[in-house]
This record gives structure tokens, sequence and C-alpha cells, in this order.
């Protein structure tokens, strides 16, 4: 069908080279962790025993949650405190029921990779979406001018068998139909991610304590920080390697204000009056837990 083995050549080295990429995203958002609670945040077994003797659960929580850097907190203005994990939630960490643990930024649990999708693999969720849309485009597009031809019963098209021309169809219209849906998926993401919001923040604003007005996107940054917080820098900015920027647990915003976060890289060791330091360092949090009567 193709005019020419150049051309053939050309759309080959195109096509596999997209059918890779889009094969290693999905692969990664499939097998990669979604992201765990830090240990640092589960009840140690003497707060459990703490609890469990409390007359008010709602102040020892409190109390507990003090060494963390928590700002969420529930519609009752109240420690965001998992019952099935037994931890306090950091913040924009949500409990997935399918998976039965706590996932770091928490954006929704998807079918499709029977996985969560979160922090740990948000990138690579969303690079699957995109290089979804690529592939399927690319197909449909290498096949239309044939399909077009079969379509019209153009005269050079009659060598085709039955089957041959029935495939072609078929390739096109599938392709054409994938393209439709998933690209309504991955703008959805895209929103989401130039506006550093998830799924589940899109039904229900965060709550922080002792707050007000609730607002609808305290952790927005602007378009190109938000953006480089999920596909990071560099070459590999859209490649299905992880460069994520952040841990998880610390997120910039009003309520979160700098200075608190100063104080917990310094027990690291890593003293820093730069932002970006502060948000986007991976250091894992060396919280000391306070021990409660």
């Amino acid at each position: 069908v193709l005019p020419s083995p150049e051309k053939k050549t050309v759309y080959m080295i195109i096509y596999h080279v997209v059918f890779i990429v889009f094969c290693a995203s999905y692969l990664r958002a499939i097998f990669s962790d979604s992201g765990a609670v830090p240990p640092q945040f589960n009840l140690t077994a003497s707060e459990k025993e703490g609890l469990d003797r409390s007359p008010d659960p709602r102040i020892y929580l409190e109390t507990v949650g003090q060494r963390l850097p928590v700002h969420e907190v529930t519609l009752t203005n109240s420690v965001r405190y998992c019952e099935v994990c037994l931890c306090i939630k950091p913040d924009r960490a949500h409990h997935c029921s399918m998976c039965r643990r706590c996932v770091l930024k928490m954006d929704h649990h998807c079918p499709w990779i029977n996985n969560c999708v979160g922090f740990r693999n948000y990138k690579f969720f969303v690079t699957f979406l995109m290089y979804s849309c690529v592939y399927t485009i690319t197909v449909a597009l290498f096949v239309a001018p044939w399909a077009v031809f079969i379509w019209n019963r153009e005269e050079h098209m009659r060598h085709l068998s039955e089957m041959d021309k029935f495939n072609i169809m078929i390739v096109f219209f599938v392709a054409t139909m994938f393209f439709l849906a998933v690209s309504g998926l991955w703008v959805f993401h895209a929103f989401l991610t130039a506006n550093n919001k998830s799924t589940l923040e899109m039904g229900r604003a965060p709550r922080f304590k002792n707050q007000r007005v609730v607002e609808k996107n305290p952790y927005d940054k602007g378009c190109k920080a938000n953006c480089g917080d999920v596909y990071g820098k560099g070459a590999c900015m859209l490649c299905p390697v992880y460069t994520s920027r952040g841990n998880g647990v610390l997120f910039q915003s009003a309520e979160q204000p700098p200075g608190d976060m100063r104080r917990l890289l310094s027990s690291n060791g890593t003293a820093s009056d730069d932002e970006e330091v502060i948000y986007n360092s991976d250091i894992p949090l060396n919280l000391d837990p306070v021990m409660s009567a």
C-alpha cells in the first residue's frame, strides 16, 4: 500500500519510537509505587496505647500531630487520622480502599493500570496518557489516506483484498476512537498538573486548621512551577523516568510557610533559606516521636 520503501522506513521508525515510549510509560505507571506514607507518621506503640486510653482522642491526636508537618484538617477541624493504617495522614494523602493503605498526594485509583495514582507515579500516569494520545493519533494519521482511498473506492486500491481493506478501516476507526476517548482524560490531567491539583481536590478543596475561608486551590504556585513539580527539569522531563520534585510530604501553601520547613530540614543537617531546597528536597524527614502520657 505504501508508495515507496523510503516512506515505509520512515513510518516504521516513527511508529516504533512512539510505541516504545508509550509502553515504557504504561509499565512504569503500573509497576511504580504510588507513594507510601513515611513511617514517622505511624503512631508508635505507646501512642496507640495512649490513644485507646484517652478520654478525648481528638485532643490526643492533635498533641501527637504537633511533631509532624501536617496542616490539613477534616471538615470538623480535626487531625486527619487513618484508623486502618493507624497513621496521621500527611497533607494531600488519602486512604485507598482498593490498595488498603494511605497514598501520598493520592489522585485516584486507576483500573487501567490496576494501581493507585499518587505522588511517586503521577508523572508516569500523565505521560502514559500523553503518549497514548500520540500513539493513537500517529496510527490514525498513517492509515487515514488509505482509509479515505478505500472509502472513496479509488481505482488504485482495487488490488487489495477485501480483508486488507477491512483491516485498514478497523485500524483507522479504532485508533481514532481511542484518541478521542483518551485525549479528554489527558487534557483534564494536564489542567490538574498546571494548577497543582488532584482529582480528589477537584471534588473537595483542602481545609486547614482555623481557616475561615476555604481556598479552592491553596497549592497553586503558577503554571511553570506546578508543571515543574511533576515533570522536573532537563531533557528527561517527558521521558518515562522519575524526575518529579519534592518528597510527597511538604507542600508549599499559604498555610505551610517556608519557616516551618526550615525547622524540619535543619534536623537532618540541611538548613537553607532557599525555598527551592526547602520544598523540593527529597531528604527523608527525621522526626523524633513525642512521647505522650
